[in-house]
């Protein structure tokens, strides 16, 4: 048996992987789990399956699991090819691609030609993370719902994230235990997301309190374990959805749901950054982006120290 699951979205795609590999357990618990990693010894990729798969009338089961077999050269998967078709029936070998493959890969090619089973993790959309979220929450408790509001607001939050999706629903699941999540049962979990006091320290600047914005940047920065370099990241990714959302304003482009549309982003999220728009004119975006990638390579030499690098973005922003 041959098994290839592919598609960017990697939590519910490695999730899959323990699935599928703790049912073959399950099933044949005499079987021998067994690991092929292509990045070890690519050259012999094809030659460690065929001694996995071999026909062996008094052996066990085996369940091969084959990593990055995506990587190796053209030849090798030829052969890797040719080791699948001479493997034994009791054998399953389980092909994993989290990224893109080229159209006419060899391997890849023959696996959705010839594999028993063929399924696929795509990114997740608005409206199919809302149903994964319920899913999630109902593995936890069957009584259980959310608001479209708050299945909103994390979808937002967390685009494309199934992994994280899953984990508040699971944790909202056992917080409510029965009935809907509500707006406010998903604030009390997120008030602490790093990226929402990003934008409330952004907030705050927009307001011209730099002593407010400044305390709560350091008090984020001290409290993860990733500091100011993770913290400028978000602040670099929250810079650029403000400019998406200042190039179509400036654009004439004022519904939520045409910004949305053109960007690419949630109409929630664009209603939130709409909110403040006033406050960010196009140039003092371009020069708050600019004076951070300035500080962070500065940051990433050593030149200067984190914290004050965080306080001089605050000062001249």
């Amino acid at each position: 048996m041959m098994i290839f699951l592919s598609g960017k979205d990697r939590f519910r795609l490695m999730r899959r992987r323990s699935e599928l590999k703790r049912a073959f357990r399950e099933e044949c618990p005499e079987g021998e789990t067994v690991s092929v990693d292509a990045d070890e010894d690519p050259l012999r990729v094809a030659k460690r399956l065929a001694d996995a798969g071999a026909v062996d009338l008094f052996g066990a089961p085996r369940f091969v699991d084959v990593g990055s077999a995506f990587s190796v050269a053209d030849d090798e998967k030829e052969r890797i090819c040719d080791a699948l078709k001479g493997a034994a029936a009791s054998s399953r070998f389980l092909f994993v691609s989290d990224s893109a493959v080229k159209a006419k890969d060899p391997l890849a090619t023959f696996l959705k030609k010839h594999a028993d089973i063929t399924e696929e993790f795509p990114i997740l959309s608005a409206e199919e993370a809302r149903t994964f979220l319920t899913q999630e929450a109902r593995a936890v408790s069957a009584d259980i719902s959310f608001s479209r509001a708050a299945a909103d607001r994390l979808v937002a939050l967390f685009p494309g994230d199934s992994g994280t999706l899953s984990g508040y629903a699971r944790t909202l699941a056992s917080y409510r235990e029965s009935g809907e999540v509500s707006i406010e049962d998903v604030e009390r979990f997120v008030s602490g997301n790093p990226r929402e006091k990003v934008f409330a320290a952004l907030d705050a600047l927009v307001s011209g309190d730099r002593g407010k914005a400044a305390t709560m940047l350091l008090e984020e920065s001290r409290a993860d374990s990733g500091g100011v370099p993770k913290l400028f990241g978000l602040l670099a990714w929250q810079l650029r959805e403000l400019l998406k959302v200042r190039g179509e304003c400036d654009r004439g482009v004022m519904r939520s749901a045409d910004i949305a549309k053109a960007t690419g982003m949630h109409p929630f999220v664009v209603g939130k950054l709409l909110s403040r728009m006033s406050g960010f004119s196009l140039a003092r975006l371009r020069d708050g982006f600019s004076l951070l990638a300035s500080l962070d390579s500065d940051l990433k030499v050593g030149r200067i120290d984190p914290e004050l690098a965080l306080t001089l973005f605050v000062k001249k922003f």
